[in-house]
């Protein structure tokens, strides 16, 4: 390996973990709408948590811990990200939507049977932004799953030229945590009835994303 690579899969995680860490326990954070995915998650509910690409800064480390499954792609970037994940506790399955997609949605389902939850950038890897991809459709309805709508903002907040738009809180800002309601969706896997819950989250996600942004005001 070289040393480029060596620094970038190794030392860079180290880094980005140590800025996320650090970050975090500045800011001052609400949480709205948890105690009922609590309940859920006492009650052996499986569960796939779904957010917008661009707002998972704050998520990283706050939902560390919890038995979380994560998708990664087997690209460069993808490997980093994995990395970094990892050092919080993730369990990581390789592939994406736009690669993979297959291996990763079976990937994530046998680690769900065995006691995991899943956790799904919708919108990812690449984009379009705010536009909700049916894997985590797919995966709540094969494996019976509430599917949970999450969000994050922060004031002040630095949202970076990305194609994401990602939003990267500054040192104590206030910040919030929005779970949504649980979405169970139909068992149907029929186009029609995948877009329309396609849909329908993506209106969820923007919903609690605005409220979250209204509440650090």
């Amino acid at each position: 390996m070289k040393i480029t690579d060596w620094f970038y899969y190794n030392i860079l995680p180290a880094l980005a973990w140590g800025v996320i860490n650090s970050l975090s326990v500045t800011l001052r954070i609400q949480a709205i709408g948890e105690n009922e995915i609590k309940i859920l998650r006492r009650n052996k509910q499986r569960l796939v948590y779904t957010f917008w690409h661009g707002r998972q800064f704050l998520l990283v480390k706050y939902m560390s811990g919890k038995n979380i499954v994560i998708m990664s792609s087997t690209s460069r970037d993808g490997i980093l990200q994995a990395n970094i994940l990892q050092k919080f506790g993730y369990e990581i399955v390789p592939g994406s939507s736009a690669k993979s997609p297959v291996r990763a949605l079976i990937g994530s389902m046998k680690k769900m049977r065995k006691g995991f939850d899943s956790a799904i950038a919708v919108d990812g890897p690449t984009g379009p932004i705010y536009k909700v991809k049916p894997g985590a459709l797919y995966i709540a309805k094969k494996m019976n799953a509430a599917i949970i709508p999450l969000t994050f903002s922060a004031n002040p907040a630095t949202i970076l030229k990305s194609w994401d738009k990602y939003l990267l809180p500054q040192p104590f800002a206030r910040a919030a945590i929005v779970f949504g309601k649980p979405f169970y969706p139909s068992p149907k896997l029929d186009d029609k009835t995948i877009e329309q819950e396609c849909n329908l989250l993506g209106e969820m996600l923007n919903q609690i994303t605005e409220m979250a942004d209204d509440i650090v005001l």
